[in-house]
């Protein structure tokens, strides 16, 4: 970036907290404290042109509104892809090595112009019924996905088992039918190799996997690795792995599905954490009749690796820049045990 962009950037960082008025009360609290934050500031007219700027805390809300900026430090960008009528892309957010987040941006123009029909892109199919051909509607499963990795810097300077997103969309949903069968992306945010995963055949056995990579998937990691109510449903996919649900969720127990957590799981080992969302709240999130929102995880015991993890994921809609973002938050350390 030129550096008279940068000093420009600083300039209007430096007017807009200066004038903005804070009450007493929060000023007092934010002395007393002395509690700054990182916010990444950027032009409006100019979103690309980022830079981490630290602010009092009380200021940020006044500086989204009045530029293109949003909260913590600039994202590092990985991988992108079309998708619909606009761009999904893998970010991640850190300061001194550690994650303030990790996630999946696109703009709301994403939401129009998706493929509907066929259900999936024929990417992972199987003649079931040997009949010759593969039936995109009963014999192929994966939706339409993307693969993006995230940034190099970040997996270089993070000691975070993350690696990349691979993001589905589902223009039917599902299984179980009934409770996941509704237009929604799954977002997978994988720790292990995307080699691992595209190894995982599709095949004869349930959910359209081969029966050598379904035992596999059957394989489960030890108790203490995982949290007690996700149960194994059979729901072992090609080129994703085993997933697990919470059948105490509310999409289980009468309540339509908006958004659930899904733990990944591929031969003993965690593989992946998954956020599944309806196309239906990222709207509602971008027509107001959403608020933006975090959701904690219920998490095991223990970790099979060392490194940062996620404790909650957060869906939400930034106004000022017409994007919405799925991320996995509040990261701490964990020791392998």
């Amino acid at each position: 970036m030129p550096k008279t962009v940068l000093t420009s950037a600083a300039a209007i960082v430096s007017v807009l907290v200066s004038n903005l008025s804070v009450p007493a009360a929060a000023s007092a609290a934010t002395s007393e404290a002395g509690r700054t934050v990182a916010v990444c500031f950027a032009p409006r007219g100019n979103p690309d042109l980022e830079r981490t700027r630290h602010v009092p805390d009380s200021a940020v809300p006044h500086l989204v509104r009045a530029t293109a900026s949003y909260r913590g430090p600039c994202a590092q960008y990985g991988e992108s892809a079309q998708r619909g009528n606009g761009v999904l892309r893998a970010y991640s957010q850190s300061e001194n090595g550690v994650p303030r987040g990790i996630g999946l941006v696109f703009d709301a123009s994403t939401l129009d112009g998706l493929p509907y029909d066929p259900p999936n892109e024929g990417r992972w199919c199987y003649d079931r019924d040997g009949d010759g051909t593969e039936d995109r509607m009963t014999e192929c499963s994966g939706g339409y996905e993307n693969a993006l990795h995230l940034s190099d810097a970040f997996r270089r300077s993070v000691n975070s088992p993350f690696t990349y997103v691979l993001v589905n969309w589902n223009p039917t949903g599902h299984v179980p039918p009934g409770v996941y069968d509704l237009p929604h992306f799954d977002v997978h945010f994988y720790v292990n190799d995307n080699s691992a995963r595209l190894a995982i055949r599709p095949g004869p056995c349930p959910a359209l996997v081969n029966c050598a990579d379904y035992r596999l998937g059957k394989d489960l990691p030890a108790p203490r690795y995982r949290h007690s109510d996700y149960a194994d449903v059979d729901a072992v996919e090609p080129a994703m792995g085993n997933h697990l649900v919470d059948p105490t969720g509310p999409e289980f127990n009468g309540e339509r599905f908006t958004h659930a957590f899904v733990y990944g799981t591929w031969d003993d080992d965690v593989t992946f954490y998954e956020p599944m969302v309806t196309h239906e709240w990222y709207r509602g999130l971008v027509d107001g009749t959403r608020d933006d929102a975090c959701f904690p995880l219920k998490l095991p015991h223990a970790w099979e690796r060392s490194g940062w993890y996620p404790t909650r994921y957060c869906l939400r809609y930034r106004e000022n820049r017409d994007e919405l973002t799925t991320s996995m938050e509040g990261f701490v350390f964990r020791h392998a045990s």
